[in-house]
């Protein structure tokens, strides 16, 4: 997961200024594990610093898309380990999502533009998932850094001791940069390929959007999980999960890739732009748009007539997850990149009164954060299983 150096470093912070009792440890195989408690308080705690440095998308109806999809995927989890799970879209342009210890699982508009059917977002939001259930994150922390985390205990939130906790989050911050590592990744993968099968979706487009992820990453530069194009493991990671989407879709039956559904629903997105709230460089507004192909479309033709701009051809085909010469059928749905803003994109405010849930004790280290603005709460409530477990 790729997130800003300043920001982790804000963000751990919020992870920690708060007095935690670091007795409450198990022991997991050989792995020292943070107690499930704890790392609910941390999500629940770091979550406003997240939609702060990001911002939520002001789009309602997308954020409870998303959120129905996620907990869809969380009623089929036969150990949810939390009782809640949260989506959030965040405004950033990177290609990007995360979770954090408890439940909290973000995913930009950035990821959100390259992804090309309902069953991608199920994939990815599955991944993330699995990073909760397995305790990645919480792993990550005290296997990287244990021994200081460990060392400050309970004085953590001191201000005398802010000094010393800065390296430690700025330690977090490169750890995390380069991934949870091989085995999690490619753990995470299974699970959010056999989660989205379970609940109904096409695994084998997870494989997909790996694969038009790599593309994307050669042309952009820009990863997502630890996963880059020019690393010897992504090809492996590819091919296993090639294996394994192939060793599901064997035995299951009359999966969905919704992709028209989820093109409409992400029909005037930003594209590109600001990756979070304090960017303060320019760019051009663009937007994605849905075009139905015409009989003899090719994405040449296209690009020069919708954007009269024929060397745009090649973004768009690989935008839409395609080659480029992949016959285009007369009908069929894709993406296409327009210049400004879409005038069809209806801004709600989403506020609600704050989470009388969470910790009210502002962190010892931390300045005083504003109220933001949040999707109301029952909106956000996960939805009940759609069949026992």
């Amino acid at each position: 997961m790729k997130i800003f150096g300043k920001f982790i470093i804000f963000t751990v912070l919020a992870f920690w200024g708060f007095a935690v009792n670091l007795c409450t440890v198990e022991i997991v195989g050989a792995v020292p594990f943070i107690s499930e408690e704890t790392e609910l308080t941390m999500g629940r705690e770091a979550d406003p610093q997240i939609i702060q440095q990001y911002g939520l998308y002001q789009d309602k109806k997308l954020q409870l898309y998303v959120n129905d999809v996620g907990q869809k995927l969380v009623s089929q989890l036969s150990d949810k380990v939390f009782q809640k799970y949260f989506f959030r879209v965040v405004n950033s342009s990177d290609i990007n999502a995360f979770a954090l210890p408890g439940g909290y699982i973000y995913i930009t508009t950035g990821i959100l533009a390259t992804l090309n059917s309902e069953a991608e977002l199920a994939g990815v939001l599955g991944h993330e998932i699995g990073h909760v259930i397995f305790h990645h994150g919480a792993k990550l922390m005290l296997r990287s850094i244990g021994a200081q985390i460990l060392s400050l205990g309970g004085a953590i939130a001191s201000p005398k001791n802010a000094g010393q906790w800065l390296m430690v989050s700025s330690a977090m911050f490169n750890q995390i940069n380069l991934g949870y590592g091989r085995e999690a990744e490619l753990e995470s993968d299974q699970q959010g390929m056999y989660n989205a099968m379970e609940a109904g979706y096409n695994p084998e487009r997870m494989v997909h959007f790996l694969k038009n992820l790599r593309q994307n990453e050669i042309m952009t530069g820009q990863a997502y999980h630890g996963f880059q194009a020019t690393h010897p493991d992504t090809k492996d990671r590819i091919i296993q999960a090639d294996q394994f989407s192939s060793s599901l879709v064997r035995r299951s039956h009359d999966l969905k890739d919704k992709r028209e559904d989820y093109l409409r629903i992400i029909k005037g997105l930003p594209y590109n732009g600001k990756r979070h709230a304090n960017d303060q460089r320019y760019f051009d507004e663009k937007y994605i748009d849905i075009y139905e192909v015409q009989a003899g479309d090719t994405y040449t033709k296209i690009a020069e007539r919708e954007l009269k701009d024929p060397q745009m051809d090649l973004e768009i085909a690989v935008l839409n997850g395609m080659k480029m010469d992949d016959p285009l059928k007369p009908g069929e749905l894709i993406k296409i990149i327009r210049k400004g803003v879409y005038p069809g994109l209806q801004i709600v405010s989403m506020k609600n009164e704050p989470d009388t849930t969470a910790s009210k004790r502002k962190p010892a280290s931390m300045p005083e954060i504003p109220e933001i603005s949040q999707i109301p709460a029952e909106d956000v409530m996960p939805a009940s299983p759609n069949r026992p477990r």
